[in-house]
């Protein structure tokens, strides 16, 4: 009898490595050879299955996408995590984040409008950055009335975002701890400007 339930747990256990061996190799064709067309042939080779292993696992090409995105959006989120109100911290997070992933995210917002794939994860990314900016600035937020907190969160989300840091540090040469500095600077202005 206890034979039975070891083979299931070691099933399960296989088949959720196939699935994030799957998910992996999409990411990463994603972002090292920024394939928009998502081809399964060359995610299957890449995660070492067969194109008919990936389509049992994902059902479709979609089905495969929405999943590594969903993925992804988990991973991002966790490399951003930042306590509400320790806006030091949060601004050093985030600045990591960008330093791991910045030029990358650059690249994928330049493909956006010829590439819907792109367009679905900058979208994402998107709505993941105001979120972010939503709870950590939370404080700062919840005490003005509608408009004025809306126009603060877009100041907020503006001075936090990725092409900041990217003017500072890659076109301005500003050094990390610089380039982090500044962002700082400009999110003390937002966090006061009416």
């Amino acid at each position: 009898m206890t034979v039975r339930p070891y083979r299931q747990v070691a099933r399960a256990e296989a088949t959720e490595r196939t699935r994030r061996a799957i998910l992996d190799a999409a990411q990463e064709l994603f972002r090292e050879e920024e394939l928009y067309d998502f081809p399964l042939d060359r995610v299957a080779e890449r995660a070492g299955v067969s194109t008919r292993t990936l389509l049992r696992h994902f059902a479709s090409r979609e089905g495969l996408f929405e999943e590594a995105l969903a993925d992804a959006e988990a991973t991002v989120a966790a490399s951003r995590e930042a306590v509400p109100g320790d806006v030091d911290g949060a601004i050093r997070v985030l600045v990591d984040h960008y330093e791991a992933v910045g030029d990358e995210t650059v690249r994928r917002l330049a493909a956006a409008e010829r590439y819907p794939l792109a367009r679905r994860v900058v979208e994402s990314g998107e709505r993941l950055h105001q979120e972010w900016v939503g709870e950590v600035f939370a404080g700062d937020l919840e005490r003005l009335e509608r408009p004025a907190r809306e126009r603060r969160l877009a100041l907020l989300a503006t001075v936090t975002d990725v092409y900041v840091w990217q003017l500072l540090h890659r076109r301005h040469g500003l050094g990390r701890t610089a380039a982090e500095g500044a962002i700082r600077a400009l999110v003390e202005q937002a966090r006061t400007a009416g």
